[in-house]
């Protein structure tokens, strides 16, 4: 059973070893609540206002850098965004990956963008060496200009499946299932944004921008 309330959410984003993750600080008229749910590692640092259907409150415990930590999470079904100041959360910067509570069982690596493909260089026919003088050298080959990236490669559609790989490829609006391993979904956000897509709060979902 879940319950939705009004509140405000503050996300703060942190650096961890597998990638950049956020953690929040949910205030609501039952309590104040952290939230480490993978779909956060999507958002802007900031302060959010809107609707929150809070699946599970439970507490937890970990132990980090010398010190015992308790808190009481609450787990998100759902939320909805209805505006969103950028401001940063006042929290300790050094907190542990989330994605490290539960083993990784498989991740995707990162697609590397496309390399541009060489132009081949047309060797020159053979000059004697008395007319070497008089004839005009050939002009070096031409840089060709960076392409735009690809996303018709065998990584991005590993990365993304079939599905969201034919959406990419097509520069339609993703939206990302954060129920997946917490690393590949860090990659899938990390490669959209390196396809100058842009994530928007209120319909959770990444845009083309370009």
């Amino acid at each position: 059973m879940s319950i939705s309330l009004p509140g405000k959410l503050r996300v703060k984003r942190l650096n961890g070893a597998n990638g950049p993750f956020c953690v929040g600080d949910l205030e609501t008229e039952i309590g104040d609540f952290r939230v480490k749910d993978a779909i956060l590692d999507q958002f802007d640092e900031g302060l959010y206002e809107g609707q929150f259907c809070i699946q599970q409150i439970f507490p937890w415990s970990y132990t980090a850098y010398g010190r015992m930590v308790i808190e009481i999470r609450a787990k998100l079904a759902d939320l909805q965004i209805d505006g969103h100041t950028r401001a940063g959360a006042e929290r300790d910067s050094v907190e542990p990956d989330p994605a490290k509570e539960s083993p990784v069982e498989s991740a995707v690596p990162a697609p590397a963008p496309a390399a541009p493909p060489a132009d081949p260089v047309t060797a020159s026919p053979a000059v004697p060496i008395d007319a070497e003088q008089d004839t005009p050298k050939p002009r070096a080959p031409r840089t060709p200009a960076k392409p735009p990236v690809d996303t018709n490669n065998e990584a991005d559609q590993a990365l993304f499946g079939d599905d969201l790989f034919g959406a990419v490829a097509e520069r339609q609006p993703v939206k990302l299932d954060p129920t997946i391993d917490r690393i590949q979904f860090r990659l899938q956000r990390d490669r959209l944004k390196a396809l100058d897509y842009t994530f928007h709060a209120g319909s959770q979902s990444w845009m083309f921008s370009a």
